[in-house]
């Protein structure tokens, strides 16, 4: 596996946390969070010892069709404190005996949520606009294995926080209430139109549309039906490629490259799917996400898709999974 972390040097460590929370404590104004959305600042003084189940939980590789890590890994020692945690998407990890994990959780460490471990999910901790979360366990012994144990959740709540920090950002501009609007007041369910996007609705009688942005091109489309479907991964990429074969001149689903995950959304399991599509006819390609599941009786299908040639796409794609998040079945007032 490619190592995509940075370590970072060591200075003293209560001075540095000493110093950071007065800072924060006597400002007028609390500071917003820094770093890239997709990375994680990983803070421990253990990483001799987990670096490379950390790495192995984060930095799996999503194909795009090259693949890219799902995210990038910065690492420092509780030492680095101060620096790291103005940081956006924090991970501490740590013993129940260790200092700093004291001051951040307080007296909970003692009595950890499943005996041995906890997690803990902290919004905006130190700085505006960011999460930390806090994985302890309560020897050192367990640390490893419980990353192991724990690994799967701890990768899909910093998906769920790195989609909400894109949603922020890609709604900076507001929603095209206009847009969303019409979906709701023709379809009976919304999805948040972000300003600049377009809609098409020309194929809706056949229940599909879709919405799109340029510069990247991106595009998030929708089908549905008045019918329960079953889940069965090979039906739902069938039928995906009927309709990407008909509404978008061709596109369909490279299997070798699908990678696929249950998910509750909105309540109900839902099929995830990420992969790559093709167009033999035109020789391009990119990579999709994809949301299907059954609702009150009704059959759902989202699927975000991205087309920026020569370039790193897994932010692209990162935002248009976090527009199909926004996805609400049943008629709703337009948020401001």
């Amino acid at each position: 596996m490619r190592r995509i972390v940075t370590i970072l040097p060591v200075v003293p460590v209560l001075p540095a946390l000493l110093t950071h929370l007065i800072l924060l404590s006597c400002g007028s104004r609390v500071p917003r969070s820094l770093g890239p959305l997709r990375e994680v600042t990983v803070i421990t003084d253990y990483w001799n010892e987990i670096g490379e189940t950390v790495e192995g939980m984060l930095g799996q590789p999503v194909r795009t069709p090259q693949p890219e890590p799902e995210f990038r890994i910065r690492a420092g020692s509780f030492e680095r404190f101060g620096a790291l945690s103005r940081l956006r998407l924090v991970l501490v990890i740590g013993t129940s005996g260790d200092t700093l994990l004291r001051r951040i959780i307080g007296q909970r460490i003692d009595s950890l949520p499943d005996g041995d471990f906890g997690l803990f999910k902290i919004p905006n901790a130190w700085v505006e606009n960011q999460w930390v979360l806090v994985f302890v366990a309560r020897e050192r012994e367990l640390l490893l294995p419980g990353l192991k144990l724990y690994s799967r959740r701890i990768r899909n709540t910093l998906t769920d926080l790195a989609l909400e920090q894109m949603n922020r950002a890609t709604y900076l501009r507001g929603v095209n209430k206009e847009l969303t609007g019409k979906l709701g007041e023709h379809f009976g369910w919304t999805i948040d139109v972000p300003q600049k996007w377009l809609l098409e609705d020309k194929d809706s009688a056949s229940n599909f549309i879709y919405i799109f942005g340029h510069f990247p091109d991106r595009s998030v489309f929708v089908h549905w039906s008045d019918t329960v479907r079953e889940l069965n991964l090979d039906s739902i990429l069938s039928l995906r490629d009927r309709l990407t074969g008909s509404f978008y001149n061709g596109d369909s689903v490279d299997r070798s490259e699908v990678m696929v995950d249950t998910i509750d959304f909105l309540g109900v399991p839902a099929l995830r799917v990420r992969g790559v599509w093709q167009n033999q006819k035109e020789v391009i390609g990119g990579p999709f996400v994809l949301y299907a599941f059954n609702y009150q009786n009704r059959f759902f299908m989202l699927d975000g898709v991205v087309y920026n040639p020569g370039e790193k796409k897994l932010s692209n794609l990162l935002q248009v999974e976090g527009i199909i998040r926004t996805f609400v079945p049943g008629y709703t007032t337009v948020r401001l």
